[in-house]
Protein backbone atom coordinates (compact mmCIF):
# COMPACT_ATOMS: atom_id res chain seq x y z
CA UNK A 1 0.00 0.00 0.00
CA UNK A 2 1.32 3.43 -0.86
CA UNK A 3 1.14 6.31 0.91
CA UNK A 4 1.87 9.97 0.10
CA UNK A 5 2.91 12.68 2.57
CA UNK A 6 2.33 15.94 1.82
CA UNK A 7 4.99 17.60 3.69
CA UNK A 8 4.11 21.42 4.43
CA UNK A 9 7.00 21.95 6.27
CA UNK A 10 9.69 24.46 4.71
CA UNK A 11 12.40 22.95 6.46
CA UNK A 12 11.72 19.14 4.39
CA UNK A 13 12.70 16.38 5.70
CA UNK A 14 14.53 17.81 9.02
CA UNK A 15 11.31 19.08 10.30
CA UNK A 16 9.61 18.20 13.83
CA UNK A 17 6.48 17.47 11.62
CA UNK A 18 8.47 15.04 9.69
CA UNK A 19 10.10 12.97 12.63
CA UNK A 20 6.94 11.81 13.24
CA UNK A 21 6.04 10.31 10.01
CA UNK A 22 9.50 8.80 10.05
CA UNK A 23 8.50 7.11 13.11
CA UNK A 24 4.84 5.96 11.82
CA UNK A 25 7.47 4.72 8.26
CA UNK A 26 9.42 2.57 10.87
CA UNK A 27 6.95 0.75 12.62
CA UNK A 28 4.99 -0.05 9.35
CA UNK A 29 7.29 -1.66 7.16
CA UNK A 30 4.81 -2.91 5.01
CA UNK A 31 3.58 0.01 3.50
CA UNK A 32 5.37 2.47 1.19
CA UNK A 33 5.58 6.32 1.85
CA UNK A 34 6.68 8.80 -0.43
CA UNK A 35 7.79 12.29 0.67
CA UNK A 36 6.77 15.15 -1.58
CA UNK A 37 8.43 18.48 0.21
CA UNK A 38 5.84 20.87 -1.20
CA UNK A 39 7.43 24.05 0.38
CA UNK A 40 10.62 23.66 -0.82
CA UNK A 41 9.48 22.47 -4.45
CA UNK A 42 6.92 25.00 -4.67
CA UNK A 43 8.83 27.08 -7.08
CA UNK A 44 9.21 24.60 -10.02
CA UNK A 45 5.19 23.51 -9.46
CA UNK A 46 5.02 27.26 -10.17
CA UNK A 47 6.94 27.61 -13.17
CA UNK A 48 5.69 24.11 -14.81
CA UNK A 49 2.43 22.79 -14.69
CA UNK A 50 3.58 19.18 -16.12
CA UNK A 51 5.66 18.90 -13.17
CA UNK A 52 2.74 19.69 -10.92
CA UNK A 53 0.31 17.37 -12.40
CA UNK A 54 3.42 14.39 -12.33
CA UNK A 55 2.84 15.47 -8.75
CA UNK A 56 -1.03 14.72 -9.16
CA UNK A 57 -0.43 11.64 -10.49
CA UNK A 58 1.32 10.57 -7.95
CA UNK A 59 -1.22 11.08 -5.54
CA UNK A 60 -3.77 9.86 -8.43
CA UNK A 61 -1.91 6.07 -7.78
CA UNK A 62 -1.62 6.53 -4.23
CA UNK A 63 -3.92 4.37 -1.81
CA UNK A 64 -3.89 7.41 0.86
CA UNK A 65 -2.55 11.15 1.44
CA UNK A 66 -1.61 12.65 4.59
CA UNK A 67 -1.64 16.59 4.59
CA UNK A 68 1.46 16.91 7.35
CA UNK A 69 2.23 20.33 8.26
CA UNK A 70 3.46 22.72 10.82
CA UNK A 71 1.09 25.98 11.66
CA UNK A 72 2.15 29.04 10.81
CA UNK A 73 0.11 31.74 11.85
CA UNK A 74 -3.27 29.94 12.66
CA UNK A 75 -2.67 28.48 9.09
CA UNK A 76 -0.41 26.35 6.90
CA UNK A 77 2.86 28.00 5.42
CA UNK A 78 1.68 30.43 2.44
CA UNK A 79 3.66 28.00 0.13
CA UNK A 80 1.47 24.90 1.08
CA UNK A 81 -1.55 27.11 0.59
CA UNK A 82 -0.25 28.29 -3.18
CA UNK A 83 -0.15 25.13 -4.08
CA UNK A 84 -3.51 24.09 -3.56
CA UNK A 85 -4.28 27.49 -5.00
CA UNK A 86 -2.84 25.86 -8.20
CA UNK A 87 -4.56 22.85 -7.65
CA UNK A 88 -7.91 24.68 -8.44
CA UNK A 89 -6.60 27.14 -11.09
CA UNK A 90 -5.01 24.14 -12.91
CA UNK A 91 -8.16 22.21 -12.16
CA UNK A 92 -6.22 19.18 -11.19
CA UNK A 93 -9.23 18.25 -8.82
CA UNK A 94 -9.46 15.12 -10.46
CA UNK A 95 -6.83 13.84 -9.10
CA UNK A 96 -7.73 13.75 -5.76
CA UNK A 97 -10.99 12.77 -6.13
CA UNK A 98 -11.98 9.55 -3.54
CA UNK A 99 -8.60 9.33 -2.27
CA UNK A 100 -8.84 8.50 1.74
CA UNK A 101 -6.59 10.94 3.54
CA UNK A 102 -5.78 12.33 7.28
CA UNK A 103 -3.73 15.19 8.67
CA UNK A 104 -1.43 15.51 10.67
CA UNK A 105 0.39 18.28 12.41
CA UNK A 106 2.52 19.71 15.07
CA UNK A 107 2.60 23.30 16.88
CA UNK A 108 2.07 24.87 20.20
CA UNK A 109 -1.57 24.13 19.69
CA UNK A 110 -2.07 28.23 18.45
CA UNK A 111 -5.35 27.92 16.44
CA UNK A 112 -4.53 24.29 15.37
CA UNK A 113 -8.40 23.67 14.92
CA UNK A 114 -8.63 26.27 12.42
CA UNK A 115 -5.62 25.25 10.53
CA UNK A 116 -7.17 21.36 10.43
CA UNK A 117 -10.76 22.77 9.52
CA UNK A 118 -9.28 24.84 6.66
CA UNK A 119 -7.35 21.40 5.30
CA UNK A 120 -10.41 19.41 6.46
CA UNK A 121 -12.72 21.67 4.11
CA UNK A 122 -9.79 21.71 1.09
CA UNK A 123 -9.69 17.94 1.05
CA UNK A 124 -13.94 17.43 0.78
CA UNK A 125 -13.80 20.53 -1.88
CA UNK A 126 -11.32 17.95 -3.55
CA UNK A 127 -13.68 15.56 -3.77
CA UNK A 128 -11.24 13.33 -1.02
CA UNK A 129 -12.71 11.13 1.88
CA UNK A 130 -11.26 12.94 4.81
CA UNK A 131 -10.62 10.49 7.97
CA UNK A 132 -9.69 12.47 10.57
CA UNK A 133 -6.79 14.79 12.10
CA UNK A 134 -4.05 14.33 14.50
CA UNK A 135 -2.59 17.64 16.43
CA UNK A 136 0.98 17.26 18.64
CA UNK A 137 2.96 19.58 20.27
CA UNK A 138 6.43 19.74 18.82
CA UNK A 139 7.64 17.18 20.97
CA UNK A 140 5.04 14.80 21.61
CA UNK A 141 7.30 12.17 19.89
CA UNK A 142 9.15 12.24 22.94
CA UNK A 143 6.53 10.67 24.71
CA UNK A 144 5.38 7.39 25.01
CA UNK A 145 1.58 7.84 25.35
CA UNK A 146 1.98 10.65 22.47
CA UNK A 147 3.96 7.68 19.77
CA UNK A 148 1.11 5.17 20.87
CA UNK A 149 -1.67 7.89 19.40
CA UNK A 150 -0.03 8.02 16.18
CA UNK A 151 0.12 4.99 15.48
CA UNK A 152 -3.42 4.54 16.34
CA UNK A 153 -4.11 7.52 14.04
CA UNK A 154 -2.02 5.71 11.19
CA UNK A 155 -4.13 2.69 12.00
CA UNK A 156 -7.46 4.11 11.88
CA UNK A 157 -6.51 5.48 8.50
CA UNK A 158 -5.69 1.78 7.13
CA UNK A 159 -8.83 0.83 8.34
CA UNK A 160 -10.78 2.94 6.39
CA UNK A 161 -9.06 2.34 3.31
CA UNK A 162 -9.31 -1.64 4.01
CA UNK A 163 -12.73 -1.78 4.76
CA UNK A 164 -13.66 0.93 2.92
CA UNK A 165 -15.49 2.35 5.68
CA UNK A 166 -17.92 5.45 4.41
CA UNK A 167 -16.71 9.23 5.97
CA UNK A 168 -18.40 12.09 6.35
CA UNK A 169 -18.74 15.90 5.31
CA UNK A 170 -18.53 18.65 7.73
CA UNK A 171 -17.91 21.54 5.11
CA UNK A 172 -20.31 22.78 2.96
CA UNK A 173 -19.24 24.08 -0.91
CA UNK A 174 -18.49 27.43 -1.24
CA UNK A 175 -20.81 29.69 -3.35
CA UNK A 176 -19.09 31.19 -6.01
CA UNK A 177 -20.99 34.81 -6.67
CA UNK A 178 -21.14 36.33 -10.34
CA UNK A 179 -22.17 39.63 -8.57
CA UNK A 180 -21.08 43.21 -9.47
CA UNK A 181 -20.69 45.80 -6.77
CA UNK A 182 -20.80 49.66 -8.48
CA UNK A 183 -20.76 52.12 -5.78
CA UNK A 184 -22.74 54.65 -5.39
CA UNK A 185 -21.96 58.65 -5.00
CA UNK A 186 -20.68 59.39 -2.16
CA UNK A 187 -22.48 62.41 0.50
CA UNK A 188 -21.07 62.01 3.76
CA UNK A 189 -17.72 62.66 4.17
CA UNK A 190 -15.61 61.85 7.63
CA UNK A 191 -12.90 64.12 8.96
CA UNK A 192 -10.09 62.86 11.14
CA UNK A 193 -6.75 63.56 11.64
CA UNK A 194 -5.94 59.74 12.10
CA UNK A 195 -3.47 57.79 10.20
CA UNK A 196 -5.39 55.16 8.40
CA UNK A 197 -3.50 52.45 5.88
CA UNK A 198 -5.47 50.00 3.82
CA UNK A 199 -3.72 47.15 3.06
CA UNK A 200 -4.69 44.93 0.03
CA UNK A 201 -3.49 42.22 -2.38
CA UNK A 202 -5.96 43.51 -4.90
CA UNK A 203 -5.47 42.80 -8.76
CA UNK A 204 -6.85 44.64 -11.64
CA UNK A 205 -9.27 42.07 -11.60
CA UNK A 206 -10.52 42.22 -8.35
CA UNK A 207 -12.95 44.33 -9.50
CA UNK A 208 -15.56 44.31 -6.09
CA UNK A 209 -12.47 44.97 -4.19
CA UNK A 210 -11.24 47.66 -5.31
CA UNK A 211 -14.60 49.41 -5.37
CA UNK A 212 -14.95 48.87 -1.94
CA UNK A 213 -11.47 50.24 -1.48
CA UNK A 214 -12.38 53.13 -3.24
CA UNK A 215 -16.00 53.73 -1.17
CA UNK A 216 -14.45 53.21 2.06
CA UNK A 217 -11.55 55.97 0.69
CA UNK A 218 -14.35 58.11 -0.54
CA UNK A 219 -16.18 58.71 2.84
CA UNK A 220 -12.46 59.98 5.01
CA UNK A 221 -11.92 63.24 3.82
CA UNK A 222 -7.81 62.51 5.17
CA UNK A 223 -5.39 61.64 2.65
CA UNK A 224 -5.71 57.64 3.14
CA UNK A 225 -2.61 55.42 2.19
CA UNK A 226 -3.18 52.11 0.14
CA UNK A 227 -0.21 49.78 0.30
CA UNK A 228 -0.63 46.80 -2.10
CA UNK A 229 0.91 43.51 -0.69
CA UNK A 230 2.43 42.51 -5.04
CA UNK A 231 4.09 45.77 -5.14
CA UNK A 232 6.29 44.89 -2.08
CA UNK A 233 9.94 43.36 -2.48
CA UNK A 234 9.42 40.14 -0.38
CA UNK A 235 12.44 38.02 -1.82
CA UNK A 236 11.20 34.17 -0.34
CA UNK A 237 8.96 32.87 2.80
CA UNK A 238 9.17 32.29 6.20
CA UNK A 239 12.26 29.54 6.45
CA UNK A 240 11.06 28.00 10.01
CA UNK A 241 14.72 28.65 10.99
CA UNK A 242 13.57 30.46 14.43
CA UNK A 243 16.96 32.56 14.19
CA UNK A 244 14.74 35.60 14.75
CA UNK A 245 13.85 34.14 18.10
CA UNK A 246 16.65 36.36 20.16
CA UNK A 247 16.42 39.28 18.55
CA UNK A 248 13.31 39.37 16.51
CA UNK A 249 16.04 40.15 13.63
CA UNK A 250 14.88 37.95 10.57
CA UNK A 251 17.57 36.16 7.86
CA UNK A 252 15.90 38.63 5.30
CA UNK A 253 16.47 41.59 7.38
CA UNK A 254 18.13 44.14 4.56
CA UNK A 255 17.99 41.62 1.71
CA UNK A 256 14.32 42.49 0.42
CA UNK A 257 11.80 45.15 1.50
CA UNK A 258 9.41 42.97 4.04
CA UNK A 259 10.67 44.36 7.32
CA UNK A 260 10.81 47.80 6.18
CA UNK A 261 7.33 47.67 5.25
CA UNK A 262 6.01 45.85 7.70
CA UNK A 263 7.64 48.71 10.65
CA UNK A 264 6.19 51.84 8.67
CA UNK A 265 2.64 49.87 9.23
CA UNK A 266 3.19 49.49 12.86
CA UNK A 267 4.92 53.03 13.37
CA UNK A 268 2.61 54.61 11.27
CA UNK A 269 -0.75 53.28 11.60
CA UNK A 270 -3.60 54.30 13.74
CA UNK A 271 -6.54 52.28 11.80
CA UNK A 272 -4.67 49.60 9.56
CA UNK A 273 -8.27 47.87 6.80
CA UNK A 274 -7.22 44.62 5.30
CA UNK A 275 -8.62 44.22 2.31
CA UNK A 276 -8.98 40.93 0.45
CA UNK A 277 -10.39 38.43 -1.66
CA UNK A 278 -11.61 35.06 -0.26
CA UNK A 279 -9.20 31.99 -2.34
CA UNK A 280 -10.40 28.66 -1.66
CA UNK A 281 -11.19 28.97 2.00
CA UNK A 282 -8.53 31.64 3.14
CA UNK A 283 -7.43 34.80 1.57
CA UNK A 284 -4.27 34.79 -1.11
CA UNK A 285 -1.29 32.91 -0.70
CA UNK A 286 0.14 36.54 -0.75
CA UNK A 287 -1.44 37.71 2.26
CA UNK A 288 -0.61 34.24 4.11
CA UNK A 289 3.54 35.11 3.01
CA UNK A 290 2.61 38.77 4.63
CA UNK A 291 1.48 37.05 7.65
CA UNK A 292 3.80 34.37 8.23
CA UNK A 293 6.42 36.88 7.38
CA UNK A 294 5.67 39.04 10.29
CA UNK A 295 6.62 36.10 12.72
CA UNK A 296 9.75 38.18 12.56
CA UNK A 297 8.11 39.68 15.86
CA UNK A 298 7.61 35.74 17.36
CA UNK A 299 4.72 36.16 19.95
CA UNK A 300 4.82 39.81 20.46
CA UNK A 301 1.55 41.84 19.13
CA UNK A 302 3.22 44.19 17.33
CA UNK A 303 -0.31 45.56 16.15
CA UNK A 304 -1.40 46.46 20.17
CA UNK A 305 -2.78 49.60 20.38
CA UNK A 306 -3.80 49.67 16.82
CA UNK A 307 -7.72 49.37 15.45
CA UNK A 308 -8.02 46.55 12.66
CA UNK A 309 -11.13 46.32 10.33
CA UNK A 310 -11.56 43.71 7.48
CA UNK A 311 -12.85 44.72 3.92
CA UNK A 312 -13.24 41.47 2.34
CA UNK A 313 -15.03 40.16 -1.03
CA UNK A 314 -16.49 36.97 -1.07
CA UNK A 315 -19.21 34.97 1.26
CA UNK A 316 -16.88 35.49 4.45
CA UNK A 317 -20.77 34.58 6.35
CA UNK A 318 -20.12 30.58 4.84
CA UNK A 319 -16.99 30.49 5.79
CA UNK A 320 -17.13 30.82 9.85
CA UNK A 321 -13.25 29.13 10.35
CA UNK A 322 -11.72 32.20 8.19
CA UNK A 323 -13.66 34.28 10.00
CA UNK A 324 -12.01 33.18 13.55
CA UNK A 325 -8.60 33.34 12.04
CA UNK A 326 -8.81 37.07 11.19
CA UNK A 327 -10.19 37.77 14.85
CA UNK A 328 -6.98 35.62 16.17
CA UNK A 329 -4.75 38.07 13.65
CA UNK A 330 -5.96 41.04 15.72
CA UNK A 331 -4.54 39.69 19.15
CA UNK A 332 -3.73 42.54 20.70
CA UNK A 333 -5.56 45.50 18.92
CA UNK A 334 -8.72 46.26 18.67
CA UNK A 335 -11.18 44.66 16.20
CA UNK A 336 -13.66 47.16 14.07
CA UNK A 337 -15.34 44.54 12.47
CA UNK A 338 -15.99 42.71 9.23
CA UNK A 339 -17.67 43.76 5.69
CA UNK A 340 -18.37 42.23 2.95
CA UNK A 341 -20.07 42.35 -0.74
CA UNK A 342 -21.95 39.15 0.26
CA UNK A 343 -25.20 41.25 0.53
CA UNK A 344 -25.32 41.49 -3.02
CA UNK A 345 -27.23 45.03 -2.73
CA UNK A 346 -25.42 48.11 -4.01
CA UNK A 347 -27.31 50.32 -1.42
CA UNK A 348 -26.78 48.24 1.28
CA UNK A 349 -22.93 47.40 0.47
CA UNK A 350 -22.83 51.47 0.21
CA UNK A 351 -24.06 52.22 4.27
CA UNK A 352 -22.12 49.04 5.17
CA UNK A 353 -19.23 50.75 4.52
CA UNK A 354 -20.10 54.06 5.61
CA UNK A 355 -20.66 52.51 8.75
CA UNK A 356 -17.16 50.92 8.80
CA UNK A 357 -15.33 53.68 8.22
CA UNK A 358 -17.18 55.69 10.19
CA UNK A 359 -16.53 53.51 13.53
CA UNK A 360 -13.13 52.59 12.19
CA UNK A 361 -12.30 56.77 12.89
CA UNK A 362 -14.34 56.86 15.76
CA UNK A 363 -12.90 53.85 17.57
CA UNK A 364 -9.41 55.11 17.22
CA UNK A 365 -10.26 58.76 17.88
CA UNK A 366 -11.59 57.63 20.97
CA UNK A 367 -9.03 55.33 21.94
CA UNK A 368 -11.87 52.75 22.69
CA UNK A 369 -11.00 49.23 22.82
CA UNK A 370 -12.97 46.39 23.85
CA UNK A 371 -12.82 43.88 26.15
CA UNK A 372 -10.39 41.10 25.39
CA UNK A 373 -12.88 37.81 24.68
CA UNK A 374 -12.05 34.02 25.06
CA UNK A 375 -10.03 33.67 21.57
CA UNK A 376 -7.46 36.02 23.21
CA UNK A 377 -7.66 35.01 27.31
CA UNK A 378 -6.62 31.82 25.75
CA UNK A 379 -4.35 32.96 23.14
CA UNK A 380 -2.43 34.77 25.67
CA UNK A 381 -2.64 32.28 28.19
CA UNK A 382 -1.30 29.53 25.92
CA UNK A 383 1.67 31.65 24.70
CA UNK A 384 2.66 32.90 28.60
CA UNK A 385 2.75 29.41 29.86
CA UNK A 386 4.70 28.62 26.56
CA UNK A 387 7.48 31.14 27.14
CA UNK A 388 7.55 30.90 30.51
CA UNK A 389 8.25 27.29 29.97
CA UNK A 390 10.72 25.58 27.38
CA UNK A 391 9.81 28.24 24.71
CA UNK A 392 11.40 31.13 26.31
CA UNK A 393 14.74 29.51 26.32
CA UNK A 394 14.97 30.25 22.56
CA UNK A 395 12.10 32.92 22.22
CA UNK A 396 14.88 35.36 24.36
CA UNK A 397 12.90 38.50 22.55
CA UNK A 398 9.14 37.04 23.71
CA UNK A 399 10.32 36.52 27.23
CA UNK A 400 11.88 39.50 27.96
CA UNK A 401 8.74 41.05 26.13
CA UNK A 402 5.86 39.53 28.36
CA UNK A 403 8.21 39.89 31.78
CA UNK A 404 8.53 43.60 30.89
CA UNK A 405 4.62 43.89 30.03
CA UNK A 406 3.66 41.47 33.18
CA UNK A 407 1.93 38.99 30.53
CA UNK A 408 3.68 36.56 32.32
CA UNK A 409 1.00 36.08 34.91
CA UNK A 410 1.81 34.92 38.24
CA UNK A 411 -1.16 35.03 41.32
CA UNK A 412 0.08 37.27 43.89
CA UNK A 413 1.13 36.27 47.58
CA UNK A 414 -2.03 38.06 48.95
CA UNK A 415 -4.48 36.09 46.67
CA UNK A 416 -2.60 32.97 47.16
CA UNK A 417 -3.48 33.07 50.84
CA UNK A 418 -6.92 34.61 50.23
CA UNK A 419 -7.79 31.36 48.03
CA UNK A 420 -5.44 28.90 50.43
CA UNK A 421 -7.56 30.42 53.69
CA UNK A 422 -10.88 29.99 51.49
CA UNK A 423 -10.69 26.83 50.72
CA UNK A 424 -9.42 25.69 54.78
CA UNK A 425 -13.01 27.28 55.74
CA UNK A 426 -14.71 25.74 52.72
CA UNK A 427 -14.16 22.22 54.33
CA UNK A 428 -16.42 23.19 56.99
CA UNK A 429 -20.19 22.22 56.91
CA UNK A 430 -21.39 25.39 58.26
CA UNK A 431 -19.15 27.91 57.11
CA UNK A 432 -19.81 26.64 53.29
CA UNK A 433 -23.69 26.70 53.75
CA UNK A 434 -23.46 30.16 54.92
CA UNK A 435 -21.42 31.14 51.44
CA UNK A 436 -23.62 29.03 49.55
CA UNK A 437 -26.99 30.64 51.28
CA UNK A 438 -25.68 34.12 50.44
CA UNK A 439 -24.20 33.76 47.15
CA UNK A 440 -26.13 35.74 44.80
CA UNK A 441 -25.60 38.89 46.92
CA UNK A 442 -21.33 37.89 47.61
CA UNK A 443 -21.16 37.73 43.46
CA UNK A 444 -22.74 41.35 43.27
CA UNK A 445 -21.82 43.01 46.58
CA UNK A 446 -18.77 44.93 44.93
CA UNK A 447 -20.64 46.16 41.57
CA UNK A 448 -23.44 47.44 44.16
CA UNK A 449 -21.06 49.82 46.06
CA UNK A 450 -20.13 51.09 42.84
CA UNK A 451 -23.91 51.52 42.43
CA UNK A 452 -24.31 53.37 45.42
CA UNK A 453 -21.66 55.61 44.41
CA UNK A 454 -23.45 56.56 41.50
CA UNK A 455 -22.20 58.50 38.49
CA UNK A 456 -18.21 59.07 37.89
Amino acid sequence: MKIIILNGSPKSERSVTMQSIKYLEQNYENYEFQYIHIVAEMKGYEKDTEKLKSLCTKIQEADAVIWAFSLYHALVHSQYKRFIELIFENKLESYFLGKYTSAFSTSIHYADIHAHNYIRAIAEDLGMNYVEYLSHEMNDLTKEKSRRELKLFFENLLTYIEEGLTTSKLFKPMNKSTFKYIKGETDKFIDTTKKIIILTDAAKEDYNLNEMIDKYKSHIKNPIEVLNLNQVDIKGPCLGCCKCAAQNKCVYDYKDGYREFLDYIIKNGDVIIFAGTIKDRYLSSRFKLYYDRSFCYNHVPFFKTKHIGYIISGNLSENENLKQILEFHTQGSNLIGLVTDEAEDNAAIDNQIYTFAKMSVRYSERNYFKPETFLEIASNKLFADSIEGNLGAIFLADYNYYKKNAMLKKVSFKNKMKGIIMRYFMKREKFRQEVQKNMINFMIADHKKILEKGRR
